[in-house]
């Protein structure tokens, strides 16, 4: 290869390495924090910057005079020789790195544009517990208050458990827990069924409920009236008082 074939050779070879430096500056700068990419833009910059003088050497001869006509490029050094070699090899080796690099960075942009966009969830609703188990009222916001039926219900709901005492005991307000948790095991575990024939509510927090205990030691079974306090804890209706009203 003469002089000249071999300045073209390199000023194109540099140009190509100067535009792998703009593409690697452009990724590294949407990458950020991606050290290969970063990588590549000071390998490029190195290669840009020892390319840029081989050509100057070529220009200029291997002693630095400037040279022309088509001189031979073997009259340059022996050492210059090898090291325009290994230019080479580190421009085309870089260049098949950085073609890899970009590869693989689009085929995950073209995967990504492929996968759909996941909707965005919406907000769970919060629920607003008004009987046990049987009726939510659900709301997209805030829990909205219980309405008079609602407590009603849950009242009703309540003592259809009853005498489960482990389904019945967190339904009771702390008011009435105080009493202990014994005691209340107690007196409904002499209980085997209650009947109830109205709950109704006479304010926001308190319902009027009319109920027959039935004993489980054959006792007469007395119909009781009842007005329980009603109230919001963790979440959920509680009943907190009991004041019996009228027995017979």
């Amino acid at each position: 290869m003469n002089r000249a074939g071999s300045i073209w050779f390199w000023s194109l070879l540099g140009a190509f390495i100067a535009a792998a430096l703009g593409t690697a500056i452009n990724f590294a700068t949407d990458l950020k924090t991606n050290f290969l990419a970063w990588g590549l833009v000071v390998a490029f910059t190195l290669a840009t910057g020892l390319i840029s003088g081989i050509s100057q050497v070529l220009i200029r001869g291997g002693d630095g005079t400037k040279t022309t006509g088509t001189t031979n490029v073997y009259n340059v050094r022996h050492s210059q020789v090898n090291a325009w070699l290994v230019f080479l090899i580190l421009g085309v080796s870089g260049s098949v790195l950085a073609a890899i690099f970009v590869g693989v960075h689009f085929a995950k942009s073209f995967q990504t544009a492929g996968t759909p966009i996941p909707a965005v969830a919406e907000p769970s609703p919060s629920t607003s517990t008004t009987t046990i188990s049987t009726t939510t009222s659900t709301t997209s916001t805030a829990p909205q208050p219980a309405t008079n039926e609602d407590i009603a219900q849950f009242v009703t709901a309540y003592y259809r458990l009853m005498p489960d005492t482990r389904a019945g005991w967190p339904l009771i307000g702390p008011n009435l827990q105080r009493r202990g948790q014994s005691d209340y095991e107690a007196h409904w575990g002499r209980i085997s069924a209650v009947d109830v024939h109205s709950a109704s509510a006479t304010s926001a927090t308190t319902v009027r409920v009319r109920i027959t205990l039935h004993y489980r030691d054959g006792r007469p079974s007395p119909t009781e009236t009842h007005e329980l306090t009603v109230v919001p804890y963790d979440g959920r209706l509680r009943i907190d008082a009991d004041t019996l009203i009228r027995a017979k």
